[in-house]
This record gives structure tokens, sequence and C-alpha cells, in this order.
């Protein structure tokens, strides 16, 4: 048995289109469209893109500031943690609960 993926243009219904990505402002946006609906975007763009500069990278993406920790202080989190009967997985970000109660039995104060 074969199984067929058929993606249809978001602008006219077509078979046959693939996934656009372009960005305005902070944003990223997709579409899938045919590769003749493709070269009209493109066309349009062209001027914008020959007039613009490559920014190095995507769109950026807003994201929760956290905390700054040393990899040293994370280890001592994490062994403090365990000490204390806290279960948390090895590696990866360290759970809010934990470092509140670090924190807190430190006197620290990362709101700064």
């Amino acid at each position: 048995m074969v199984t067929r993926s058929v993606v249809d243009s978001d602008l006219s219904g077509k078979p046959d289109a693939a996934t656009a990505t372009f960005g305005l402002g902070d944003t990223l946006y997709e579409i899938d469209l045919t590769p003749e609906e493709r070269k009209k975007l493109e066309e349009v763009l062209k001027p914008y893109v020959k007039a613009g500069r490559k920014s190095g990278k995507a769109a950026p993406v807003k994201r929760r500031v956290e905390p700054k920790t040393t990899l040293k202080e994370r280890d001592e989190i994490r062994e403090w943690g365990k000490k204390n009967g806290y279960e948390f997985a090895d590696r990866g970000r360290i759970p809010k609960a934990l470092m509140k109660a670090y924190d807190e039995a430190h006197g620290i104060d990362r709101s700064k």
C-alpha cells in the first residue's frame, strides 16, 4: 500500500504545492504555494530583497529571560536537590520549584 500526500495551494487550492517561508518584522510566515505562485511571490519581493540585506538569522523568537547560573552552580543545585528529595532529570532545565527552594534555602534573590 502506498500513501501519497498532496499539498494544495493556500491561495488557489491547486495541488502539488510546497511550503514557502518568509518573514516580515519579527514574524515568520508559512504558505503553501504552487511553483508558479512561488515564482510570482519571488518576483514581487525581488526589489525588496535586492535593496535589503540579510539579517544573518531568522526573525527573533521572543523568549522568557531565565536567571543566569554557572555550570558549577547548576551542579550544586542538582546535588542539593537530590540530597533534599527532589526528583528531576539529570540533564536539561532545572525545575522552577527546585530552583526556588534552593534559592530560598541559600538566601539568593535572582530578581535583580
